[in-house]
């Protein structure tokens, strides 16, 4: 009584057909019977006798470019990578310095300006890649990432894997996230922390004004988005595997791309894979969308607000795109929005480490194992 998956919002405005009509009429019986669902797919709402009349909408007016003396940096910082082991894991970690920057964008969505001038006020650690699913299961056994759907019908398999080892974790809540911090401060001895929105940001530009620290080319060099390899997600078989270009149609192959390049990744298959940011950071843009400790409030920022006070309560922000986002809902400054439950299929986070004063940091840094690379100023 299904009509065969519907291919139509409704199917009576299809086929008025006597036959149609009917079954349509029996799906709705069934549905109440068998699943308690009083729900009607073919009603639609009386169409108003008379069209309202357009009414343009005001003209937003775009504030101008904020500038800031020293902002942008002239010289990208050099950083060394460290290790830090916890429970039989490895986590790296890179120094952020403290410093200031015009935070938010002008050329981006409304809520990324007015923009302002922010300081970080203390260099911090930073993990310079996402919690994987292998060191998340540490704090929580029974968490699955899960899987990717595939694009089709008919499949024995669940969709692409999300939840190996290797890959970085998804799926997990703001909460989820916060607790695992508070998890790994007691496993390590140290302030574990989600950045701020303001830390993030400033971290993932590594210097640059621009949407990417890496200019306007070079995606596949540096960052996992929506490009070429989203075609993949389009399959076709009880075994499904992936369909010829030739073969894709708008039923199977749908997700919006940037065809201009091909990082030959679809969804996450592990961090670190591509390019790091001059600070060492990698998958700052794209891979998987991160948490930020920060709730969801308007620019201009404003560190004494509230927005990075520890409520479940207020919508969190998420930050840099992910695998299925285009270049232009992965910039430095684009900002998304979850409730603090949301377990979101691209969304996972990376963590920071906090100290009172720079000597803390520099006594701590030192007790981790020796330096793994050296990020060269324009890598």
């Amino acid at each position: 009584v299904d009509l065969n998956v519907p291919y139509h919002a409704t199917w009576t405005e299809v086929n008025q057909s006597e036959f149609t009509t009917s079954i349509a009429a029996r799906t709705v019986e069934f549905k109440e019977a068998f699943g308690g669902i009083c729900d009607d797919i073919e009603w639609l709402p009386p169409l108003p006798e008379k069209r309202p009349e357009f009414v343009k909408p005001a003209k937003v007016k775009k504030p101008k470019q904020l500038d800031m003396q020293g902002w942008p940096l002239k010289k990208d910082l050099k950083v060394a990578t460290k290790k830090l082991q916890f429970n039989g894991q490895e986590l790296n970690f890179v120094k952020i310095p403290a410093g200031k920057y015009v935070m938010g964008s002008v050329t981006g969505a409304p809520d990324e300006y007015p923009q302002s001038i922010v300081e970080v006020e203390k260099p911090f650690l930073m993990s310079t890649t996402e919690i994987s699913n292998q060191q998340f299961s540490k704090f929580m056994p029974s968490h699955n990432s899960k899987v990717v759907d595939m694009q089709w019908k008919d499949h024995i398999l669940a969709g692409y894997p999300a939840n190996k080892p290797e890959m970085p974790v998804v799926r997990v809540t703001w909460k989820e996230a916060m607790a695992f911090t508070e998890w790994l401060s007691g496993e390590t001895g140290l302030e574990m922390k989600l950045p701020t929105e303001a830390q993030w940001e400033w971290a993932a530009r590594a210097g640059s004004n621009q949407p990417f620290f890496f200019g306007e080319t070079g995606f596949e060099k540096y960052a996992n988005l929506a490009d070429q390899s989203i075609g993949l997600l389009a399959v076709r078989g009880v075994n499904p595997q992936p369909v010829s270009v030739k073969s894709r149609t708008p039923l199977n192959d749908f997700v919006p791309r940037d065809v201009s390049f091909d990082d030959g990744i679809l969804v996450p298959s592990g961090t670190a894979q591509l390019k790091p940011n001059p600070w060492g950071l990698h998958d700052m843009h794209g891979n998987v969308a991160e948490w930020t400790r920060s709730s969801y409030l308007p620019y201009p920022y404003d560190e004494n607000d509230g927005r990075n006070d520890i409520s479940d309560t207020e919508r969190k922000v998420a930050r840099g795109g992910s695998w299925r986002d285009r270049p232009k809902t992965a910039t430095a400054s684009y900002r998304l929005m979850y409730a603090p439950y949301q377990k979101v299929f691209n969304v996972g986070f990376r963590v920071i480490i906090e100290f009172d004063s720079e000597a803390e940091l520099e006594t701590a840094f030192q007790q981790f194992a020796d330096p793994l690379t050296s990020v060269a100023d324009n890598n």
